[in-house]
């Protein structure tokens, strides 16, 4: 089953002498389970790609599905409850709650949802991710692995449709870098979770099931690696 469905997608930025094709009809679709990297020089169209999927921004025309649900139309209300309950974002610079404790962060999709705490599975995903003796700290004073790790907790949190890593291991340094990608993999072997990771990184993409390459606002190749 297809998770994102990606059609024809085409985002125009200006006009005239001005006008910039950020996308040029990108297509792809991404299954349930997989994990798939978008690479791409700087100015290739992956951060545009990036905000049309996660519904920041609205194409010029095209269409993306999540879950078989048509998002381009949606106004900002309705994105933003997508966005929290089926889209896990994880972030090159965390963007976590400074005044909220691990499991506050982590827990933040069900407070925003009103949602009932689940101790346990909360508690799984704090024990996966090596945080059991982190829970009451502040993002403040924790390392920037772990303030990664507890934005993957977050991300996961949902058992989103996928999820949405923008240059996860860009702010680290290569050690921590790996146990990053270590844990992402293994939310996707364990939990059977859908990764979009979009890195500039060759050795990062090569971890990936599948990678995308984009040049000038378009898909130029789609390579299965394992």
């Amino acid at each position: 089953m297809a998770v994102l469905e990606v059609y024809d997608l085409t985002k125009i930025y200006g006009e005239g002498e001005t006008k910039v094709e950020a996308l040029k009809s990108v297509t792809f679709r991404v299954e349930k389970g997989e994990f798939v990297a978008i690479v791409g020089a700087s100015g290739s169209g992956k951060s545009t790609l990036i905000n049309q999927i996660g519904g920041i921004d609205h194409p010029t025309s095209g269409s993306v599905r999540i879950e078989g649900q048509e998002i381009t139309g949606m106004d900002e209300d309705e994105l933003a409850v997508l966005r929290r309950r089926k889209i896990g974002m994880i972030y090159q610079f965390y963007n976590l709650i400074p005044t909220l404790t691990t499991e506050e962060n982590i827990m933040l999709p069900w407070l925003l949802d009103g949602r009932k705490e689940d101790r346990e599975k909360l508690n799984g995903i704090v024990d996966a991710l090596g945080l059991s003796q982190r829970t009451r700290h502040l993002p403040g004073e924790m390392s920037g692995g772990q303030q990664q790790r507890v934005s993957i907790g977050r991300a996961l949190i949902n058992e989103p449709a996928f999820i949405l890593a923008d240059e996860p291991t860009g702010n680290l340094d290569s050690k921590t870098g790996e146990e990053i990608m270590d844990l992402l993999k293994y939310s996707n072997r364990k939990f059977d979770q859908t990764i979009l990771l979009i890195t500039h990184d060759d050795k990062v993409a090569r971890q990936a099931d599948r990678i995308l390459t984009m040049k000038d606002g378009r898909i130029v190749r789609d390579e299965v690696v394992r």
